[in-house]
């Protein structure tokens, strides 16, 4: 792997890992691993084919490399349409207990702080890590690693249903930096669980969050994911491993940040598993979406499903890969994958990269893509009917990411999802289409 001159972030990986060493010993080898895999490897550049089209030239340099001040504020103040009780907020990488709401939590739900956990049992903490989030030499697993501080752990077991809003936000208000953020999610006895995570930010700041899932046989995980306008740089990790009868649903929606790395990594282990994998976004002027899947069937009899849909205006650059592996012996898989997306200027851009793996003889694969414009035809006969430019666009953009957000329960938030992405787009004229 190729690197850019990354001496400010060496400097700050050696003094957190100086004065990290012996507080949870446990967790030292780890953090001093990782430190020494990213001063060697340091952040990819464009030549390294995965993240060839995801630039962190302007990360590499520094100006994220400072983490963030604890005692950060939350930004923005226009609230989700959720239909949660439970509420947890998290400022800068901290954990907010004064800001978050758990009165509501079901007794079957457990939703801890990591640091806490971490003080009190950093060897269960440091196992169920490595477990779940298996060391790689991955740079921001590596800074993640690194900076390991604090989090969440949410535990759900037996036959409950909980609704769960994630606030995680950024302030770079009075000084850019980053943050980290390491989360577990485990699931047993047949619980379900939907969580609403959204990311808020000021200023130039990086958020580096990354789970870890074990979603149990029966069990259902469902999770929203909205980057809301104004977000800088996220990177957005998930490794989540589905046993038998499990479901993962997982959609991402958004819009206005500079760079967004979504990556997931879901592995089927049990017969008759099931994931989705959704998503929607709106970019214009420079900004960069990339989507990066991988979803392994490793048993028989199991399902999955993704659909990607992106509108790009100005010189926004999208990206898409995607990932189907079936393993020998995974019979009987069912696998759909596709990724589609409208330019609306010349100038931008979308690369895709669908794969198949497969291994096994008795299977039903599929993946698609597609890139294109606005189609005249539909836009002309929405205008003969008295439909004015701007809204006849908005109408076919509305139908054009529909089907990410068809199963989405919720009507309020769906609404707010699309109304999101519809005023994200450039006016007729302003992207060079």
């Amino acid at each position: 792997m190729s690197t850019e001159t990354v001496d400010p972030w060496h400097a700050m990986l050696s003094q957190q890992v100086a004065e990290s060493a012996g507080a949870h010993s446990a967790l030292d080898q780890r953090r001093q691993s990782a430190s020494e895999l990213f001063q060697q490897s340091g952040f990819p550049t464009r030549k390294h084919e995965e993240w060839r089209y995801t630039p962190l030239k302007s990360v590499a340099q520094g100006e994220y490399s400072a983490l963030l001040p604890a005692d950060g504020v939350l930004p923005g103040d226009d609230e989700l349409a959720t239909t949660s009780d439970i509420r947890i907020v998290m400022i800068n990488g901290r954990f907010r207990d004064d800001l978050s709401d758990l009165t509501a939590l079901p007794e079957e739900v457990s939703i801890r702080g990591l640091a806490g956990m971490l003080a009190e049992n950093p060897d269960s903490v440091s196992e169920s890590i490595e477990r779940m989030i298996p060391s790689d030499d991955h740079p921001f697993q590596n800074l993640a690693d690194v900076f390991l501080c604090d989090g969440l752990v949410i535990d759900a077991h037996g036959e409950t249903d909980a609704r769960i809003h994630i606030v995680h936000a950024q302030d770079g208000s009075t000084a850019s930096g980053s943050s980290h953020v390491s989360g577990l999610v485990r699931l047993s006895g047949g619980a379900k669980i939907e969580i609403l995570e959204e990311f808020r930010s000021r200023g130039k700041t990086l958020a580096n969050i990354r789970w870890g899932m074990e979603i149990g046989s029966g069990c259902e995980f469902s999770r929203q994911r909205v980057v809301r306008p104004g977000c800088d740089v996220l990177y957005h990790g998930t490794r989540v491993q589905v046993e038998g009868k499990a479901i993962f649903r997982d959609l991402i929606a958004g819009s206005g940040s500079r760079l967004v790395r979504n990556e997931i990594h879901a592995i089927l282990a049990g017969p008759e598993g099931h994931v989705d994998l959704l998503g929607g976004y709106v970019s214009n002027g420079d900004e960069i979406v990339d989507h990066h899947t991988v979803i392994e069937h490793a048993v028989e009899d199991c399902t999955s499903r993704e659909i990607y849909r992106g509108v790009l205006g100005g010189e926004s650059r999208g990206a898409f890969t995607g990932m189907i592996h079936v393993h020998q012996d995974a019979q009987r898989t069912d696998a759909e994958q596709s990724n589609d997306a409208i330019l609306l200027s010349r100038s931008a851009e979308m690369n895709t990269r669908p794969r198949l793996e497969i291994y096994a003889d008795d299977v039903k694969c599929t993946h698609g893509a597609t890139v294109g414009e606005l189609d005249d035809e539909s836009l002309f006969y929405l205008r003969s009917r008295g439909v004015g430019l701007e809204e006849a666009r908005r109408m076919l953009v509305r139908a054009f990411t529909a089907e990410v957000f068809e199963d989405l329960e919720n009507e309020a938030l769906k609404e707010q999802f699309i109304e999101q992405l519809q005023e994200a787009m450039p006016a007729a004229g302003e992207s060079g289409s």
